[in-house]
């Protein structure tokens, strides 16, 4: 089909601004490549009549590997979070692709594996998988170009050096404080916010996110996320979050009032869009203010061993690991197997 000279010179004027940017927009790039991907991928589906979407594929191959991974399992061989896996069950399961059941021995442990259903589609899929890794290997070798390689190339020195590190470590070599820098920043960009019914969903989504991609959900954590007002505003206790100007509200902590003076320290957790950027310490620091302020006999928290980030930043900011609270407070989680006390005053 012959193009309109007019239609032509349009698109001869056409600019690529990532062209521009360059390796500063390579993650954009990145993206946008990898959902152009993902929409032919969905376009080959639709071609052959199978209501499936690409996002499930690597779970659908891990299954047709393995033959059946718990959540867990198939989070860390997919380098998925868990929440994004549960959700990829949910839909799988209720295309009745996926059976999903529970460890009669550990009720928290969810077994995935392929239903009769999900069996005769990967057979369906096969020759369609076949068909499209030809015309990626074709795109990836084309020009004489070895992208896959050098994709895995590129990805091995990320995770050897991250984009964060180069970075810091470029702007330490130009001799900026950038620790001084990034105080001044938090400080007048991130702004505290007080308890609200308002604010209440954001306590239970902040940290289901975070503890879902480390643990599992205890009937106590459900309790007190999904009502703070009964379980910790009504009780004496405090509920405070961090407000990014751009982002909206991005961490959460609160104080639970255990009696006799006793106040814990819980529920913090800021949203990793916002990790690195020393939010989680910005509220801990007011957090411990106001419970200075209201004079509490002991200001303690429960927390668990993976947890090395925010136990480090617990020391920094003058917690210490108490074996007594471990014995007086640690049975309220399962997962609790560190205590810490504040002592810096």
């Amino acid at each position: 089909m012959k193009i309109p000279a007019q239609e032509q010179h349009v698109k001869t004027q056409q600019i690529d601004f990532l062209d521009e940017l360059a390796e500063l927009a390579l993650g954009s790039r990145l993206k946008r490549i990898s959902e152009k991907m993902l929409a032919n991928a969905a376009q080959v589906y639709q071609a052959f009549d199978m209501n499936i979407q690409p996002k499930w594929f690597t779970l659908l191959a891990l299954l047709d590997s393995k033959g059946s991974v718990s959540i867990v399992e198939a989070s860390q061989l997919l380098g998925l979070s868990q929440p994004a896996l549960s959700q990829f069950c949910k839909q799988l399961s209720e295309e009745g692709l996926v059976d999903v059941t529970v460890d009669p021995e550990d009720s928290r442990r969810k077994e995935l594996s392929l239903s009769t259903k999900g069996n005769a589609a990967i057979l369906r899929m096969r020759p369609i998988w076949e068909a499209v890794e030809a015309a990626a290997i074709e795109l990836c070798e084309d020009n004489a170009n070895d992208f896959y390689r050098s994709l895995i190339r590129f990805e091995s020195a990320f995770d050897s050096l991250d984009l964060f590190e180069r970075t810091k470590k470029i702007l330490d070599s130009q001799a900026i404080d950038k620790q001084a820098a990034d105080k001044q920043m938090i400080n007048h960009t991130i702004s505290i916010l007080d308890f609200s019914a308002e604010l209440a969903h954001y306590f239970e989504s902040i940290n289901t996110q975070w503890i879902e991609q480390m643990f599992v959900l205890e009937d106590i954590d459900k309790q007190v996320l999904q009502d703070p007002q009964r379980h910790i505003i009504d009780k004496g206790g405090r509920i405070w979050f961090a407000k990014h100007p751009t982002l909206g509200v991005v961490g959460a902590c609160a104080l639970l009032n255990k009696g006799n003076g006793n106040v814990e320290l819980t529920k913090m957790g800021v949203l990793d869009s916002v990790r690195g950027m020393k939010v989680g310490e910005r509220l801990l620091q007011h957090v411990i203010q106001e419970a200075l302020n209201m004079r509490v006999e002991t200001l303690f928290l429960l927390t668990n061993a993976k947890c090395e980030a925010a136990i480090h930043l617990y020391e920094k900011n003058g917690f210490a690991h108490d074996a007594d609270i471990m014995q007086r407070f640690g049975q309220s989680y399962q997962r609790c197997n560190v205590a810490m006390r504040y002592v810096k005053q």
